[in-house]
């Protein structure tokens, strides 16, 4: 992909995710490539989080001594995230199938990628925006976050064929919960391995 293409693949995925998502579909990548960069966005977007809490350390201890264990880690991290894409990837299409989508694991494979490829972009963005503007960065932060849901559904509804962004809206939701649940027995496994290597 040509850096101009990259630069209107992202502007397209900003204002139509949609049709973003048919382009990236439509470059039907292996899939084994697509969890080789999955693991690859894990590792890059767990080393920017990594020195973006070293940069900007909390002022209240308690904080930060309530964080599990994977999240002061930079490996543990690494698993944690990882694992957590690929729980987010399997949850999304096959409760997509159990609504009647036609999407294949690849597709929705392939959109988690592109939009951890984002994630890191923007991670890059706050990085520097919570050294030299905090109150900006926070806000880039709230705005992402709404528009990161908006391109979500977007993804979900064009990867299932649903052509309708309540049911879209609707697997992501069931999705969510169903996550909330996996992770948090995953956290519980990695701060009593954490635990026990200490």
């Amino acid at each position: 992909m040509t850096q101009a293409g990259f630069k209107a693949l992202l502007v397209q995925t900003l204002f139509a995710p949609r049709s973003a998502a048919g382009v990236l579909i439509a470059l039907n990548l292996p899939q084994r490539w697509l969890w080789t960069a999955l693991a690859l966005m894990s590792v890059l977007n767990s080393i920017v989080y990594s020195v973006t809490l070293r940069l900007t350390p909390t002022s209240d201890p308690m904080a930060t001594a309530m964080m599990p264990p994977a999240f002061h880690s930079p490996v543990l991290f690494t698993m944690f995230l990882f694992a957590a894409l690929a729980i987010t990837v399997l949850t999304l299409y096959w409760i997509g199938q159990g609504f009647g989508g036609k999407g294949r694991l690849d597709d929705m494979l392939v959109l988690i990628c592109w939009l951890q490829v984002l994630r890191l972009i923007l991670q890059l963005v706050v990085a520097v925006l919570v050294i030299v503007a905090p109150v900006l960065g926070v806000m880039v932060i709230f705005i992402a976050s709404l528009w990161g849901i908006y391109i979500l559904i977007g993804f979900v509804d064009a990867a299932h064929r649903f052509d309708n962004m309540f049911k879209a809206a609707g697997v992501i939701v069931l999705a969510m919960v169903a996550m909330a649940v996996g992770l948090s027995i995953l956290l519980s496994m990695i701060g009593v391995a954490a635990m026990g290597g200490a």
